[in-house]
């Protein structure tokens, strides 16, 4: 019995990979594909509503548009490249069903903390030049009010970027055939 075990490992060894040790390329690159579009429609769809709220009632077009394009353009810059960062850390790490929850939630707040940190703080380094506001409407001078804004930008991202990855890393990893 024991020789036929043996003998029934050994024929299975080769097999192995074929059912379930690795994704289909084609599925891989539809993972990085859309994690890196989705990470910059995320950047985007977040920062322009966060950074046109941010500009006080009756702040020119021209000014709203100087201070909202930039930021909205580097943040999804930002959200692609960590949409690219955590479908290849999934696809690296192939987490178990089970901890893919724990994974994403850990990937979802440092990358989201990153990207909202650097788009909040840059809308508010063009704004404070930028927009003619009342002294003291910031509450900060420049450097403190950049400061606080990665800050703030960082916490906030961090907050919703946990539950989304915890959500959506498990979904990757089924899709994934894990």
């Amino acid at each position: 019995m024991r020789r036929l075990l043996s003998l029934f490992l050994i024929a299975l060894v080769p097999a192995l990979p074929v059912w379930g040790n690795g994704s289909s390329p084609a599925k891989v690159e539809h993972v990085r594909t859309g994690m890196t579009i989705g990470g910059a429609l995320v950047g985007l769809a977040v920062t322009v509503p966060n950074v046109v709220g941010l500009l006080p009632a009756g702040t020119p077009l021209s000014d709203t548009l100087l201070v909202t394009i930039p930021a909205a353009a580097v943040t999804a810059a930002v959200g692609a490249v960590v949409g690219r960062w955590i479908a290849d850390t999934t696809i690296a790490l192939r987490p178990s069903l089970l901890a893919s929850p724990f994974l994403g939630a850990g990937l979802g707040l440092v990358g989201s903390a990153l990207a909202g940190g650097i788009g909040f703080s840059l809308a508010f380094a063009i704004a404070i030049p930028t927009v003619s506001v009342p002294p003291g409407y910031w509450g900060f001078d420049y450097p403190q009010a950049v400061g606080m804004a990665f800050l703030a930008g960082g916490l906030w991202g961090g907050l919703l970027g946990a539950p989304a990855g915890a959500v959506l890393v498990p979904i990757l990893s089924i899709y994934l055939g894990r």
